[in-house]
């Protein structure tokens, strides 16, 4: 029953993204919701260019998360530790778009641009099985 209750709540999400978003180009990753072991988080934020890194995850476990940044005026840009390396990526958003991200552990975002500019985001945060 719980695996039902989170695949509404991430396919709401992924829908309503998509929806906000039309605008925007929409990337997507193939998600096995037969990975998933737990729904652990959702959230929103603000991250303002000058800030340091908001950090979302700081952990060893195995992580996706669905991220969705709806408004902006700067780019976002994404520091995480793929599943399937030992280094530290970065990717960087420009402006409003939803994707996803399976992470080992490391996840963080900090807005970039011209001073007194934001970037508005939510996220669904999902713990993965152990392989």
């Amino acid at each position: 029953m719980k695996l039902r209750t989170l695949v509404s709540v991430a396919g709401s999400l992924l829908v309503l993204g998509g929806v906000v978003l039309a605008s925007r180009s929409v990337q997507a990753e193939d998600i096995d919701f037969g990975q998933i072991n737990k729904f652990e988080s959702l959230g929103t934020g603000t991250l303002r260019v000058g800030s340091p890194p908001k950090t979302i995850i700081d952990d060893d476990a195995r992580h996706m998360v669905i991220l969705t940044i709806y408004e902006s005026d700067a780019d976002t840009k994404v520091y995480w530790k793929p599943l399937d390396a030992s280094d530290v990526r970065t990717t960087v958003m420009p402006g409003r778009g939803v994707e996803t991200f399976k992470t080992a552990g490391l996840f963080k975002l900090e807005a970039l641009g011209d001073a007194h500019h934001r970037v508005k985001f939510g996220y669904v945060l999902l713990h993965l099985k152990s392989e």
